[in-house]
């Protein structure tokens, strides 16, 4: 199976009915999507996990340049195509749910959620109403992207100092640089490396937690530039503003 080369990383075996829910399948959620099946989350038929993607939007020529799509998948969902997708690279399907998710929606109720969708509005909605007293829900990852780096957040949502933190750090959907799912400014490589930091927090708390692994503080914030440079001169005249939403 495709995931054998990866036990030692994850083992799927150890998946039981635990479930992923990723809000928003753009440049990121896609990526974490194929990333998470290729580890063999979401197989549920062999006990493997449910993996459950939700997005309303479909497919436009312009996501095919940061996005896991493919030319003739525009015009479909975008659950659709992407659990097409996996079904061709992992040979199982996953839950679709061909929606936005804007109100109290307990089918978003997880082990683990992604928020991944398109305006900060609607993460600080999602949370409020679907995660906030969601006791089943281990961790919340929530990712920022633009052209030139990004930002992940891993919190539990039932600890209020990790909740408290996390908020400081959000701010208006007027306020925000970019797309916060890089949808107009952000390059392929950006959403996989963004993809990949997401996938390894959740990794890391799953195997702490499920699989005995010894505990090691899972930090909340995790910032990343792709001109490093820029970055601190930015800073040391002032003027910093990697500041991603």
């Amino acid at each position: 199976m495709i995931y054998n080369s990866q036990l030692k990383l994850m083992n799927p075996k150890n998946f039981g009915n635990k479930s992923i829910s990723l809000v928003g399948v753009g440049a990121t959620g896609s990526n974490i999507a194929l990333t998470l099946a290729q580890l063999g989350w979401g197989d549920s038929n062999n006990g493997q996990g449910i993996l459950k993607l939700f997005d309303g939007d479909i497919v436009e020529e312009h996501n095919l340049a940061n996005q896991c799509f493919y030319p003739h998948d525009i015009g479909k969902p975008k659950v659709e195509a992407m659990n097409d997708i996996i079904k061709r690279k992992c040979n199982f399907s996953v839950q679709t749910f061909n929606k936005m998710v804007v109100a109290e929606d307990k089918d978003v109720q997880s082990t683990y959620v992604f928020l991944l969708t398109d305006t900060m509005k609607s993460r600080k909605e999602i949370f409020e109403n679907c995660l906030k007293y969601s006791f089943n829900t281990d961790m919340v990852i929530e990712t920022r992207m633009g052209l030139r780096g990004g930002r992940i957040y891993a919190f539990n949502p039932h600890i209020s100092e990790e909740v408290e933190a996390w908020k400081k750090t959000l701010c208006t959907d007027e306020e925000a640089d970019v797309s916060l799912c890089g949808t107009s400014q952000s390059i392929v490589v950006t959403a996989i490396y963004i993809a990949s930091i997401a996938c390894s927090k959740m990794i890391q708390h799953f195997n702490q937690k499920y699989c005995n692994q010894p505990e090691v503080k899972i930090w909340n914030e995790f910032i990343f530039t792709l001109y490093p440079e820029s970055f601190f001169l930015r800073m040391f005249m002032g003027n910093e503003t990697l500041l991603i939403a």
